[in-house]
This record gives structure tokens, sequence and C-alpha cells, in this order.
């Protein structure tokens, strides 16, 4: 009597089945923080996870649920061999994206969502991110898996199909499938609660790994496609604009009195932003060979920032903090709307019109993130990209490795009239995490592949300074190194650890010093324009480090989240979804955790106002 809408109840089940199976392979798939959150959050993922699992196992049986509908009147809609060619498509695409968040997650740190399509513009920079990947290898899993999820449900589908009549036509089938086709609102929705099921939703725990493996992959890509990646209005609400205006202008006051200078205002500057470049890998060795044998040396020579943090986990966000001094958004990246963009202060713009000659060296496209639009409107004399080196010379996925960036640069700074700024943003240490020499870090997991990049990179960059001490202009010239984001390798189990890069300032007649107070990389922008003796009013979310007076502190941004650095040790990571942090030091106070609020508040709501 019921057939069909038994039939339905199980197709349901059967996915509600699979999406908990898939959270059991991301919880193993991530084994060690699968150990520390340890086995009760784990257990917690998979109870709470349910509502998340239930509720994309209904959209995924509406469907179905019109074809046996349907089918009462016109049986061969709802015949087996349409059921099962729906459901083939649906599983192919479902385990596409529980595969692919797999590997983001390890990567970015955050689960599967439409943000990542943005990236798709520029398939070839795109897809050279997935160069380190098992690509072959993720391709059999993907149709393995999906030959056995089919079979599984082929069986499901074959055993019950044959209880359904053809030619039946009961008004007790029709009635009670429109039953369930309302009923199915309750899942979808999360259950009988006033506000629809969100991400939050299903946080649980203190332990936000925890948190985020309650939730289902394909359910947050679809959610976020839905209802966008980029807010219009403000989500992080959570002080009064008055109020949170006091406490950010409290954070930049200064009396600016005692602000350390260069000697000659007129002084040449490069700056030479090193992707993924990690504090983690100072003083560290692998396989007993030194990551950064090179930069640790270069440090006893200029002033040493020991302390900051990169503003966000992007390059196209790194380099708005460091050329504009503008803060990272959550879930998006000013760069992406050059209308918005085009408004920010560039540093290149500040030095063309104080007489600089200017330029941009990057070994790959522009075009990826969108940051030709916004580079463009930095005003550069030069812009050199991977299409002005030889097609020998475009020796990487991305296009031309270090080396030979380098020696273009080295090169053209030759031929530059003086004073100049120059920017380099380099790519080696970037995935796949290729170089175009030997191996000397060995190893072939992504950690060993990754250091032995930035190993790469620090011979380059150390043989370039080098060559500049040997220049004419050495004497005259301030170099600054600082990375463009941190990374999550080599993991110490710290959010906070993965922001933390190096900054050094260096140059002829500069005596080493060591800066150990919190600052950010949205701070170089301040500090560069006030040791030279410019004006950095028009970067008013960056704050000179040279000046004595200023607050230490320091604001970054992740997926939905934030951190806020206070002094040199107190701190903590906010998660905007569940609303609640997730990190922290011993000694964190109310005061510490508004401030990092009224920062988010108020940095969001610039970036909607631009």
């Amino acid at each position: 009597m019921f057939s069909r809408s038994i039939f339905l109840i199980k197709y349901w089940l059967f996915y509600l089945l699979f999406f908990e199976v898939c959270r059991v392979v991301f919880l193993l798939f991530n084994y060690p923080e699968f150990v520390t959150a340890g086995f009760a959050n784990a257990w917690g993922s998979l109870v709470h996870g349910m509502r998340m699992d239930m509720s994309m196992a209904a959209y995924i049986s509406i469907p179905v649920c019109f074809f046996l509908l349907l089918g009462i009147l016109f049986p061969v809609v709802s015949r087996k061999s349409v059921i099962v060619f729906y459901s083939s498509i649906v599983l192919f695409f479902t385990i596409l994206m529980v595969i692919t968040d797999l590997y983001s997650y390890r990567a970015w740190g955050y689960r599967l969502d439409a943000g990542f399509l943005k990236y798709l513009h520029n398939p070839k920079e795109a897809f050279a991110s997935i160069e380190n990947l098992p690509v072959l290898r993720l391709v059999i899993i993907l149709f393995i898996s999906w030959w056995v999820a089919i079979i599984a449900l082929r069986w499901i589908i074959s055993k019950n199909f044959t209880k359904i009549p053809v030619n039946e036509f009961k008004w007790q089938n029709a009635l009670s499938l429109l039953l369930i086709l309302g009923v199915a609102i309750i899942p979808i929705r999360g259950g009988l609660q006033l506000a629809p099921l969100n991400q939050s939703g299903v946080y649980f725990s203190k332990n936000n790994f925890s948190n985020l493996a309650a939730i289902n992959a394909p359910w947050n890509f679809m959610y976020t496609l839905n209802h966008g990646t980029d807010e219009s209005a403000n989500p992080y609400l959570y002080l009064a604009p008055d109020k949170a205006k006091k406490i950010v202008d409290s954070l930049y006051f200064s009396k600016a009195s005692e602000v350390l200078k260069l000697n000659e205002p007129k002084r040449n500057v490069i700056i030479l932003l090193w992707e993924s470049f990690t504090a983690k890998a100072l003083d560290m060795e692998k396989n007993g060979v030194p990551v950064t044998p090179g930069f640790n040396k270069l440090i006893n020579e200029g002033i040493f920032f020991s302390n900051i943090f990169a503003s966000g986990d992007r390059t196209d966000k790194g380099i708005v903090a460091v050329l504009s001094g503008y803060p990272s958004q959550p879930t998006t990246s000013i760069v992406k709307v050059p209308s918005k963009a085009s408004k920010l202060p560039v540093l290149s713009k500040e030095f063309k019109t104080a007489g600089y000659s200017t330029a941009f060296y990057y070994g790959g496209e522009l075009e990826f993130a969108n940051m030709k639009a916004y580079l463009t409107s930095g005003n550069f004399d030069q812009y050199i990209t991977v299409s002005d080196f030889d097609k020998n010379d475009q020796n990487s996925k991305w296009g031309a490795h270090d080396g030979v960036v380098a020696d273009r640069l080295l090169k053209g700074l030759s031929k530059m009239q003086e004073p100049f700024f120059n920017v380099w943003l380099t790519l080696s240490s970037h995935e796949p995490f290729e170089t175009p020499v030997p191996v000397v870090i060995k190893g072939e997991d992504d950690e060993s592949k990754f250091l032995n990049s930035l190993h790469y990179s620090d011979s380059i960059v150390y043989r370039l300074i080098h060559a500049f001490k040997q220049q004419s202009w050495w004497n005259n010239t301030l170099v600054v190194i600082v990375a463009d984001h941190g990374h999550r390798m080599p993991s110490t189990g710290k959010k906070i650890d993965d922001f933390k890069i190096p900054m050094l300032m260096l140059g002829g007649g500069i005596k080493p010093a060591r800066i150990d107070n919190v600052g950010s990389q949205t701070d170089l922008a301040a500090t560069l324009l006030g040791a030279l003796g410019l004006g950095y009013k028009k970067f008013t979310w960056s704050k000179n480090l040279l000046d004595s007076t200023i607050n230490p502190w320091a604001y970054f941004s992740f997926n939905n989240g934030f951190g806020f650095i206070s002094g040199k040790k107190n701190y903590f990571v906010f998660d905007n979804t569940g609303k609640q942090v997730i990190e922290n030091s011993a000694h964190i106070n109310s005061n510490i955790i508004m401030a990092g609020k009224a920062m988010q508040q108020l940095s969001f709501q610039n970036y909607l106002d631009q």
C-alpha cells in the first residue's frame, strides 16, 4: 500500500549513512587532529553532524519523491533506470566534493565552500596549485568510490523497487508521498527551530576541529553557493558602532614623539614579498638540513621584526596588506572587487609622487585572484610578469622560478633611475613546491616538499642580497623581506602559529636591531614611509612599528574567523560561525576580546563602505 513511500525513506536513509561514512573518512584523513580532539569529540561530530546529513539527504531525495509521484500517473517517469541514472550523477558530484574537501581542508584549514570558485577564473594557476597532489591516484579513488556507492545504491533500489507495482494507482501512495514531501521541510531546515540550519547549528565543542568535522561538505558548498561568500551587510556587529570605533582608535593612538628615521629620506626601496614564508621555518632543520640558513644570517645584518603576523591566509590578501596597509576580510578579499580595491592607497603611488621610478616583478600571471586590477591601480611604471620571460625560462608550473626572476630583477635595477621602488612577489614556495634544482630536503610528504621549496627560495634571496651589496646604490637602499602570508606546515597544533611571519629591513648603513614588539603585516606601509620621512596618513589601518609609543598588537582573519594578539604573549582566536574562542593564551581578558571584535567589525564595515 505504501511501497513508494517506504522506498523513498530507505533511499533517504542510504544517503544519511553515506554522509556519516564520509565524516568518518574525514576524521581518519586528519588523524593527528582527530587524536588531539579525542574520541568523545569525534563521536560528537558524528551525532551533531547528522542534522546536516539529514538535510542534505533530504535535498537529494526530493527529486526522487517527485519521480515517484509523477510515476503514479506516468509510469515511465518513475522507472528504475531513471532513478538509477539520477542517483549516479548525484553520487559522482557528491563524492567529488567529499574528496576535494579532504585536501582543501588539509591545505587551508576550512571545509569546502563556494569561495574556491573565484580562483577558477585563472585555470592555469588553479591547476598549478594542485600539482603536488596525487591526481591520478585521486581520480582512481574517485571512480572506485563512485562505483562502490552505485553498486550499494543499485542494490537498495533493485531490492525495494520490485515491490512497487508498475501500474499501481493508489490514493494512499500519493497522499503518503505528499505527506513526506511536506515533512521533508523539517530535516531540510534542520529541525523545528525558528532559524533554519546553518553551519553554527552543528557546532557543539570547544575543539574547533570537531566542529568543522560536523559540517557536511556538499551541504556547505551548496549553502555558500546559494547564499554567497561575499556579504552586503556586516555580519560582525559585536559591539555598538561608537564603542567599536573608540576601541579601534585607542589601538592606533600614538604620541609620535620618538620615531626612528633612516638618514637618507630618498633611499631606494625594494620589497621582497616571499610566498608562504612562515616564521616556523626559521632556525628549523628537516632531516638535518637548515631550512632558511641564508635568511638566518641576514637577520643579524638588519632590523628584524620578530613578532609579526600576516593579515590573512592568501596571496591576494597579503599583497593588499603589504602595499596598502589594509586588513584582510574573513570571507572574501577586496582584491576581487576592483571598484573597492582601486580606492585604497598603494605604496607605489606614494613613492611615485615622491619622485621614485617603480616596478613590479612576478614570475606568474597577475590575473590570478584579480590581482592585476589592483596592481594596475598602483600605477607602477613597469610590470614584469611571466610573458616577459623566454619560454625556456618559464620553468615552473606557475611561470618562471625565483632564480630566473631574481636575475631579471637585478638586471632591471641596474637600468632604473634612482631613487627607485621595486616589489618582487616570489612563487617557488607555492604549491606544487617544485624547484628547478636538485632536492636538498628529501621526502615525498607535503611538508618536506614545502620546506625544500623554502630552502630553494632562501638560497635565491640570499644570493640576490649578496649581489645587491656589490652595486653602487646599495649604501642608499632599503630592502624589506616579508611574507605574503604564513602556512599551515609544519603543523604545531596552534592556529596562531600559521599566521606568524618574518619581516626584515636591511641595507647599507642600517644598524642591526631586533624589535620584539607585536605587529602586523599591515604595519609595513606606515613603518616604511615613516622611516623615510614620508607621510602615511592615508594608510589609516597601518601603524608605525618604529614609533616607541604605539600599542603592540596584531589582528588577522581567516575563513570566517579572526585572531588578535596583544602584547607579546596574550592572544585569542575566534570562530565567527560558532561565535566562540577556539584558541587562546593563558592570560586573556574581556578587553582583549572586545578589541579583536572591534577590529573585525570596523575593518569589515570599511570594506563594505569602499
